[in-house]
Order: C-alpha cells, then sequence, then structure tokens
C-alpha cells in the first residue's frame, strides 16, 4: 500500500525547477497526487502531496530529494500526514465550500481584522490569492473558504462588511461549486 508525504519547497524562482523534482519523485516510483505552486516577488513555493511505495524508507525519499533541489538552493520538508494532522483531522467538522472576495484600500491590519472575523466563525481559509492594485494604493484578494455548514452566510457577509468599512474594503461571498 502506498504512503503518502507532503512535500514543501521554497527558493528563489528558477527554469528547471519542477522538471528536477517531479524526476526525483518519479525516480523513487512516487506519484503526484494534488500540487500547488505559486511564485511572489521572484520566490516560488510549491506544495506536493505525493504517494511512494511503502518499501521506500522516508530517510531515502528526503534525502534523494535534497540532493535533486541542492543545486537549485530549495528548501524543503517531507511530512508524513498522519502524524502531523492527527489532531487536525480528528476535530474536523462538516464544511462547505465558499469562494470570498475582498477589495480596498492597502493598509495595515485589514487582513488580520477581516481574517480574525473568519477564525472566530470557524472558517478554514484553504486557498488565498492577493495583490496589490495598479497603483499600489488598493488590494484585491480571493480566497477559498471551507465553512462550517452552521455558519450564517449572511450574517458573516455583514460582519465582514462592518469590519472592512474602515478600509473601503467591499465584500462579495458565493457557493463555491466544484
Amino acid at each position: 500500500m502506498p504512503k503518502e508525504y507532503i512535500l514543501t519547497m521554497t527558493a528563489d524562482n528558477r527554469t528547471g525547477i519542477l522538471s528536477a523534482v517531479t524526476k526525483a519523485i518519479a525516480e523513487l516510483g512516487g506519484d503526484l497526487r494534488e500540487a500547488s505552486q505559486t511564485v511572489v516577488r521572484g520566490y516560488f513555493t510549491m506544495i506536493f502531496s505525493i504517494e511512494f511505495p511503502d518499501k521506500i524508507e522516508e530517510s531515502v525519499i528526503r534525502d534523494h530529494l535534497q540532493d535533486t533541489c541542492r543545486p537549485f538552493d530549495i528548501e524543503i520538508s517531507l511530512r508524513d500526514p498522519t502524524v502531523h494532522l492527527s489532531a487536525y483531522n480528528a476535530a474536523k467538522v462538516e464544511t462547505k465550500p465558499y469562494r470570498l472576495r475582498l477589495g480596498g484600500r492597502n493598509e495595515p491590519g485589514s487582513l488580520r481584522k477581516l481574517s480574525q472575523i473568519m477564525s472566530l466563525h470557524g472558517i478554514d481559509i484553504t486557498g488565498m490569492h492577493a495583490l496589490r492594485t495598479a497603483e499600489g494604493a488598493g488590494f484585491e484578494m480571493v480566497m477559498r473558504l471551507a465553512m462550517p455548514s452552521t455558519c450564517n452566510v449572511e450574517s458573516l457577509l455583514n460582519e465582514l462588511t462592518a469590519a472592512g468599512r474602515d478600509f473601503d474594503v467591499t465584500v462579495d461571498i458565493t457557493e463555491f461549486i466544484q
């Protein structure tokens, strides 16, 4: 039975990284199950869910990936999700996926204030993309949320809208259809 690992990588962005890493994964018989990659101001991050044959020891996987990543100066982390996420998974509640769109003045504290409200409602931010607008005075952000089924969407929208007024933030929440 295959064993799943979560691999995270961070480095200066440059050509050939994905090719080298996926080659190393294939050399070990790994099967890439899920992936996410982004570049922010010249730095890239990748996170993979990978299944490796259970006969391969974690130390062999880690050493092979580190050897492959060394020429690219990539920082890696290899984790066993059954060890690191057991308490998190035990506490999971039923959720529904939503998309949250935010936009407004780019000021310190706005994301802190809005994310605090979501945290108090037990909302998990499962994805996020944000950037400054061209003139730099504003921002645009899209988040994927896992909202507990007990969360009242209209009430949440009203709270976020009220909190965002100090920053001229507009808020829109829609159910995410997959």
